[in-house]
């Protein structure tokens, strides 16, 4: 299994079992995977979204890394902090889309900051990967901030989001 770590977080993609009992039964799935119990964290919107990410990596569950969750978890702690979402394999520019979210007892904290730095840098190491593209709601200045201090650029806007890209 793969695994990224920095110096303060493991992230950590989450298999389609994993990634069922995430959405079904958290608790269980920090059990399985020998981490502290955590704050229940998936609102409606974010279960919805992991229900979609797992439809999407029972298509391909041998390539799932690029399609999952990625449970960010802080190693001090052992607990969940938060997620980082792959939105599928690189297109054919080379583009992949990565979505996050931070438990609101972690924010603050410069977690997610750390998190997308580490996968961005892994992501942008792999051969078919040339951009690593987010977008945000164009008044969740928390998350510019994130991509900001990670070096994104933001490169095209709707009325509603923001597209931010790495390379």
């Amino acid at each position: 299994m793969i695994e990224l770590n920095t110096e303060r977080l493991k992230l950590i993609p989450l298999n389609p079992e994993n990634l069922k009992l995430l959405i079904d039964n958290q608790r269980e799935m920090e059990i399985k995977l020998s981490l502290n119990e955590s704050e229940e964290f998936l609102s409606e919107d974010l279960k919805l979204a992991l229900k979609f990410r797992l439809s999407k990596v029972m298509e391909d569950q041998q390539n799932y890394i690029w399609y999952t969750n990625w449970l960010v978890v802080s190693s001090d702690k052992n607990c969940v902090v938060g997620g980082i979402m792959l939105k599928g394999r690189p297109n054919e520019d080379g583009e992949i889309v990565i979505g996050y979210y931070t438990i609101p007892e972690h924010q603050g904290k410069g977690y997610m900051t750390e998190a997308v730095n580490n996968i961005k840098s892994w992501l942008l190491n792999q051969p078919e990967v040339m951009f690593v593209i987010a977008d945000t709601d164009k008044n969740n200045i928390a998350s510019h901030r994130v991509l900001e201090k990670s070096g994104a650029e933001i490169y095209k806007e709707t009325e509603d989001l923001y597209f931010w890209r790495f390379f």
